[in-house]
């Protein structure tokens, strides 16, 4: 299952927001409440230097909204997110675990203990973020055969679950013109979506240009090919 590098972006960013907003907000009622008397500048460090590196990352990843029309294994996007939901509730636990810790040490020494497990965990996730949204290149070469498999498996899915219209805008979808027909069918039988499925006709045509006048390198027609399908695949599963 394939899903597009932009949508991913998002998903992480509001994972991230969430949860620095809970845990920035318990370090503050922790403040508040004198459990870093003494030592306020390095708890709010600790917390930041915890949370802000990959929240800046992201939020950079969605401004600059880089490749687009790139798309990525579904299971590799589930690696990461949930690789950065533990990493999140890991960083919760640690401040949680304060009155559990300091019968040991004092909460100074243990912020500073608490980077040893911290921060190589953050390095990994800062270094799959960078992979993932500042590589040039694909993670793999986009081509054909990846859309088609991907169409397949939607069409078997739909077959399965008795979505008959669907079926047959997924056999239309790897046919001959399959995009253009497949869009052309959907404004006749999704009326409702007939702006978006127009600009999208436009999208495509233009596409066409570019293709039959040698105007971009195969690889980047192949990823803006890849990125209307997809959004026709959504189209379709709307039917």
């Amino acid at each position: 299952m394939l899903i597009l590098l932009a949508d991913t972006r998002k998903k992480l960013l509001w994972l991230w927001l969430g949860f620095t907003a809970v845990l920035v907000l318990l370090v503050f009622v922790q403040t508040l409440a004198g459990k870093y008397e003494g030592i306020e500048a390095q708890a709010w460090g600790w917390a930041f230097v915890q949370l802000l590196p990959a929240l800046l990352l992201l939020f950079l990843a969605v401004l600059l909204n880089k490749n687009p029309s790139k798309v990525l294994m579904r299971a590799t996007f589930l690696l990461v997110y949930f690789g950065a939901l533990t990493y999140l509730l890991l960083v919760a636990v640690t401040l949680f675990a304060l009155p559990v810790a300091t019968g040991n040490w004092s909460i100074e020494e243990y912020l500073a203990k608490s980077y040893l497990w911290l921060v190589p965990f953050q390095i990994i996730l800062l270094a799959a973020f960078s992979l993932l949204y500042f590589r040039k290149e694909s993670l793999f070469r986009p081509n054909p055969a990846i859309m088609q498999q991907y169409v397949a498996k939607k069409a078997e899915f739909a077959q399965r679950t008795g979505h008959v219209a669907q079926v047959q805008a997924f056999q239309l979808l790897v046919g001959d013109n399959g995009l253009g027909a497949t869009l052309e069918h959907l404004r006749g039988h999704l009326q409702s979506e007939g702006n978006a499925i127009v600009v999208l006709q436009n999208q495509h045509n233009e596409w066409i240009k570019q293709r039959d006048l040698n105007l971009l390198p195969p690889d980047a027609l192949q990823r803006e090919l890849n990125r209307l399908t997809m959004a026709t695949i959504g189209f379709v599963e709307k039917m």
